[in-house]
């Protein structure tokens, strides 16, 4: 029995991670490997380095800023409705938008919902009669503010 612990412990790697921003870098191997490799950690980490600038130049796309979506800022809130109403009773949500880019715009507010309770939401809602829906072909479903608020308005007057 003493023998086969001693051959695990013979056999168990030494690991080591760091992260430097959103990168990590792991070293794993017999703990003398790898304490002989972090005498060189100063080389490598500007070997990664300069890899790492090379290929963010290689894939850099400039972007024409005209193209970049603004979206509207609203106030925060627990509840994925009042968000949704928020979002397209502003100018950006007069146009329809899709289930995509309302949780980009969410989550440009840090405002988390999974995809699946925003999509019951909107459902709910365009049953509701708070949002109209459609369908395009290329989009999907398209939502904008319903006009169940502007029917029951004018029936109180």
């Amino acid at each position: 029995m003493n023998w086969f612990w001693c051959y695990i412990l013979a056999e168990i790697s030494f690991r080591i991670k760091v992260r430097i921003g959103d990168k990590e870098i792991e070293l794993e191997g017999q703990k003398e490997d790898v304490l002989k490799t972090l005498d060189d950690f100063e080389g490598i980490l500007n070997k990664i380095t300069d890899a790492f600038k090379a290929e963010s130049k290689s894939t850099e796309v400039s972007q024409d800023h005209s193209q970049i979506e603004h979206f509207p800022n609203i106030p925060r809130t627990s509840q994925c409705s009042e968000a949704v109403t928020s979002l397209l009773e502003t100018d950006w949500g007069k146009t329809p938008r899709a289930i995509g880019e309302l949780r980009e715009a969410m989550e440009a507010n840090a405002i988390f919902f999974p995809k699946t309770t925003l999509s019951g939401v909107l459902v709910w809602m365009t049953k509701k009669g708070t949002l109209r829906r459609w369908k395009d072909k290329k989009r999907g479903y398209l939502y904008v503010m319903g006009y169940r608020e502007e029917i029951d308005a004018k029936t109180q007057s």
